[in-house]
Order: C-alpha cells, then structure tokens, then sequence
C-alpha cells in the first residue's frame, strides 16, 4: 500500500526521545544513567524541574521531576514519544486535520521549535518536532504547572 503523502527525505521521520515522569532518585536514572551509560546535558530552559539524558549528542530521554510520582515505590509516568522531521509545520498540521486528529502546539523555550503532541487511543502521546515557523500559532504555553500535554490536556 502507497503512503498517502510520500515522504522526501527531508521529510523523513527519527526517533527524537521519550518523555517521562518520576520521582527524586529514581531508579530510571539508575538504569539510563548507571548501566545504558547516558550522561546528564543541555535542557531548554522550561519552567519545571527535569533532566535530559543524552546517548552522545543526542538527547534520548527527558525525565521531568513529578513529586507527586513515589520515588520509593518506582512510580513512572509516561509523557509522550517523539519523532523529529525537517516537514513544515504547516504541512504536518494539514495532514492531521485531514486525518481528523486532534493536537496541540508548542514552541520550544530558546530554540523555537514547534511541537505537535497528538493523543492516539489508550493514552500514548506522540510529539512531532519539526522547526520554528513565526506563522503557527501555539495551543499550549509552558509554566511551572504547565508541562508538555499529555492526552487529558488535548
């Protein structure tokens, strides 16, 4: 079966990171940082606590520090998966309306990119990053309460 919009290879879609919550000391950091040997580095400047755990230059795992999630007993949330694409925003918002998807969108603090963080059924959060466009205007704003939209927030 033919893609309905085939991608070019500017378009083409990787694996960005994946996006979790946790407790203080969590032993997801034990396993990323401990035994998969990422390393702690750059974060964007968000309003909420987190870290970002890199595999070389590469940014794989974004933890955000949830005290309501028991370090203790090994509580983890889920956030989202994302995938990163060279597509202009414009285009991938058109191909989601058409798709009858729900979204919402997000500039990145300090960079510009655009998130676009799409609920699909059971819960699973997908953002797509693609980059800063001046005319695509933002659904969801970052504050210290405020962190990326998970399902309930779209």
């Amino acid at each position: 079966m033919e893609p309905a919009h085939p991608a070019s290879p500017r378009d083409a879609w990787q694996f960005d990171h994946l996006n979790v919550s946790i407790g203080a000391d969590h032993a997801l950091r034990a396993l990323f940082e401990g035994v998969m040997d990422m390393h702690p580095g750059y974060r964007p400047p968000f309003p909420f606590p987190g870290l970002w755990l890199y595999e070389g230059d590469q940014a794989m795992v974004h933890a955000v520090d949830d005290d309501s999630l028991s370090a203790s007993s090994g509580e983890v949330r889920m956030g989202h998966i994302a995938f990163r694409s060279q597509a202009r925003a414009t285009d991938v918002i058109a191909r989601l309306q058409a798709a009858g998807l729900r979204f919402r969108v997000a500039h990145v603090p300090a960079d510009g990119t655009i998130q676009i963080f799409v609920p699909l059924p059971g819960g699973l959060v997908v953002e797509l990053d693609v980059p800063g466009d001046p005319d695509i205007a933002t659904s969801h704003q970052y504050s210290a309460e405020r962190r990326a939209p998970d399902a309930s927030d779209i």
